[in-house]
């Protein structure tokens, strides 16, 4: 799940990322760190509107994701066990799974908000996607026959969208010091 919006400054950055084809690594590498540094505080916003207020239920959803993190980790100790439980919600775990991604390529530079599915069991890895969307999703009571709406709540786009003026400052201060590095180097 990846959302996009338009920067203004886009072909400057296209422009930039079609000189750093041909430079150093080490420009690259602080295109990427500034970046990344831009995404931190709108990756935090998103985090907090997932964990938002809401109801508390540790049902079966959540013992199934505490048995999925307990089997991705290495410790057989009794506290990653209980550090499985305490973290199995799916608002803490959608959080935890979310986060941005920043490729420097030769043909294209990319920032990317994403929540990977992973994170979560296989049977509820369709679950960011659905929290992310306002009609929510159906599905059965457990132990009766019913069935119910479950409302979601948009945390991609509505963030980063209220954002977008935070993300534009951020990518310009990201390209000052590649720009600088390369108009060093053609002097």
């Amino acid at each position: 799940m990846a959302a996009s919006a338009q920067i203004e400054g886009a072909e400057q950055l296209r422009a930039l990322g079609l000189r750093l084809a041909d430079a150093d690594q080490s420009v690259r590498a602080a295109l990427a760190k500034g970046l990344r540094a831009a995404a931190k505080p709108v990756v935090a916003e998103i985090r907090a509107e997932v964990k938002g207020q809401g109801g508390s239920v540790r049902g079966a959803g959540a013992r199934a994701r505490a048995a999925h993190r307990l089997s991705r980790s290495k410790s057989t100790r009794a506290s990653a066990a209980a550090s499985a439980e305490k973290r199995s919600g799916l608002r803490a775990t959608i959080a935890a799974a979310t986060g941005a991604t920043v490729s420097t390529g030769a043909d294209r530079t990319n920032l990317a908000f994403r929540m990977r599915s992973s994170q979560l069991p296989p049977e509820q890895r369709t679950l960011g996607k659905r929290w992310n969307k306002a009609q929510g999703w159906r599905h059965p009571v457990f132990g009766r026959d019913v069935w119910v709406q479950q409302l979601g709540r948009p945390y991609f786009d509505t963030v980063i969208k209220a954002n977008t003026a935070v993300l534009e400052a951020g990518v310009r201060a990201a390209m000052v010091v590649p720009q600088r590095i390369l108009d060093a180097a053609e002097l």
